[in-house]
């Protein structure tokens, strides 16, 4: 080697640095992983329902007060895997004691309303006590009970109010989606932080039984995966791209899939709000295109030309290319628990739509149980199928005993007897119920001279709804009944939330797929 070659190579490794840019390290944040998780084998027949003794009671010194909670306390059992709600009031006895067996479709929480969530676990008893003489609610309010029930019931406040204690009016959603990104990115460190957490051993969770401290640990994850997913959807994502955005929002999912969505805990540890906001969010292929066509039940060879022309998503092409899209752009397991249970939600939400078109419905059962492989779920949506078609294929006449609420119901329509029904529950704490009643005036005067009455029913007073009704020239039959009788009426037409409206055609069936004016159409 010359000195002229030594002299170039030396100047190169000086020069070398000037205009390169020198790599910085990225440092790798560490993704935890939930340990001793689950820490007990769940057997398929813990997984099964059956019933759960409820029985509670009201403590207090005013017998009055005891007569007052009568038709005020239910029991809430909301089946989120096929979003079924069942509601059961309570027959309180004059001292204060309450009890019932209620049918559970597999574990899970319920609300014994209003007085907090229980859990309950088939073959369990739950105790429920409403002490009035307390000074607070947090006081007076014990849950309690045997098993697995008992253990969770007892701590699910506390776990509640420690580990998933949110701000309760962060509204960072206002901001915009550059600002929910970055608060996205803490609220994934926090999830983080309170994994660790986990793994170090809650002080609560000393000597619980190895399901319920699953049950639990399952349920804290849970609730900040929820909460990131409820103010996704409560951001305006007008003039973005919305799948790319959605592509990097949930990017922090994949690592965390284990426990946080591809995790069969969450049928027992969930809720119904954790999957309503998970399906409409991080499921959105589900939700962002839709079948354009229904595949004829018998073949048809005109038909089976015309489809091999024509571009059409089917039932069973759009649930696949769903879980194909999660599984492209978040990565997620072609096989996603909660993946598997939105397509169950999906189905049987959409049930409704089609009513007696069961030709379409077999085939969309049969479309989404393509892509459903959990054993458990598979059980579910079978029987609750079966169930349906118990209902609405087999015109099977039960004589059913009257209940109390259908003999309130009925004693309230007597005087209207002929006419179309447009009847409203309502409320004056109900912000929804006034608008809509204020939209409603159009209508209701246009057809005072015809076969329809509007009934508005509430628990509020009259003087307590005239400042309302009055000044807004609300027209219609004002129904003023009370809370125990509205309590009744309410486990009758099986509603939790108001403005709740149901209508009746002139013969007094109850008519979902029908309006008012297409019932008057009918009657001409």
């Amino acid at each position: 080697m010359n000195k002229k070659t030594i002299i170039t190579i030396l100047l190169a490794l000086i020069m070398a640095p000037v205009g390169v840019k020198a790599k910085k390290k990225v440092k790798t944040v560490e993704v935890p992983q939930l340990v001793n998780y689950p820490s007990a084998e769940v057997s398929e027949y813990r997984l099964h329902g059956g019933e759960v003794f409820i029985r509670g009671r009201i403590v207090a010194n005013d017998p009055q007060i005891i007569k007052k909670m009568e038709g005020r306390i239910s029991a809430i059992m909301r089946d989120y895997i096929v979003k079924k709600e069942k509601t059961t009031l309570f027959d309180i006895k004059a001292d204060g004691t309450f009890s019932m067996n209620l049918h559970v479709p597999y574990p899970m929480f319920v609300l014994v309303y209003p007085l907090g969530e229980v859990y309950a676990c088939p073959g369990d008893t739950v105790d429920v006590t409403m002490d009035t003489t307390k000074p607070t609610r947090e006081e007076g309010v014990i849950l309690d009970g045997t098993g697995v029930s008992g253990e969770v019931s007892r701590l699910i406040n506390k776990i509640r109010t420690t580990y998933c204690d949110f701000p309760a009016r962060d509204n960072i959603h206002e901001k915009g989606p550059d600002s929910l990104m970055m608060w996205k990115d803490v609220q994934v460190a926090c999830l983080d932080d309170v994994t660790r957490q986990i793994n170090a051993g809650l002080p609560e969770l000393e000597g619980c039984s190895p399901l319920a401290s699953d049950i639990l640990r399952t349920y804290i994850i849970s609730q900040h995966l929820e909460h990131i997913c409820r103010y996704y959807m409560l951001t305006d994502m007008d003039n973005i791209d919305r799948t790319a955005y959605w592509q990097q929002f949930f990017s922090f999912v994949s690592p965390r899939e284990k426990y946080l969505l591809d995790n069969p805990l969450l049928m027992i540890a969930g809720n119904e709000f954790f999957f309503n906001y998970v399906e409409c969010t991080v499921m959105r292929p589900m939700y962002a295109g839709g079948v354009l066509e229904f595949i004829p039940f018998e073949y048809d060879p005109t038909i089976a030309e015309t489809i091999s022309q024509e571009k059409h998503i089917y039932c069973r092409e759009f649930r696949r290319n769903a879980m194909n899209e999660l599984q492209d752009k978040l990565h997620l397991s072609p096989s996603d628990f909660s993946a598997q249970v939105s397509q169950l939600r999906y189905f049987f939400n959409t049930i409704e739509w089609h009513k007696d078109q069961h030709d379409v419905i077999a085939d969309d059962f049969a479309a989404t149980m393509a892509v459903i492989t959990h054993p458990e779920l598979i059980r579910r949506a079978v029987l609750t199928y079966r169930d349906f078609i118990k209902e609405n294929e087999v015109k099977a006449i039960e004589q059913k005993p009257m209940t109390k609420g259908d003999s309130i119901f009925q004693h309230i329509i007597e005087p209207y007897k002929g006419n179309i029904l447009y009847v409203d529950f309502w409320e004056m704490s109900c912000g929804p119920c006034r608008a809509t009643m204020l939209q409603m005036r159009d209508e209701v005067e246009n057809n005072k001279d015809k076969s329809v009455k509007y009934l508005y029913i509430t628990d509020d007073t009259p003087e307590k709804c005239r400042p309302f009704l009055e000044p807004n020239n609300i027209q219609g039959e004002h129904i003023h009944i009370t809370p125990t009788e509205w309590g009744y009426l309410k486990e009758k037409f099986q509603f939790t939330g108001i403005p709740f409206v149901a209508i009746f055609d002139k013969d007094g069936n109850r008519r979902e797929d029908k309006t008012v004016e297409q019932l008057l159409e009918e009657m001409k």
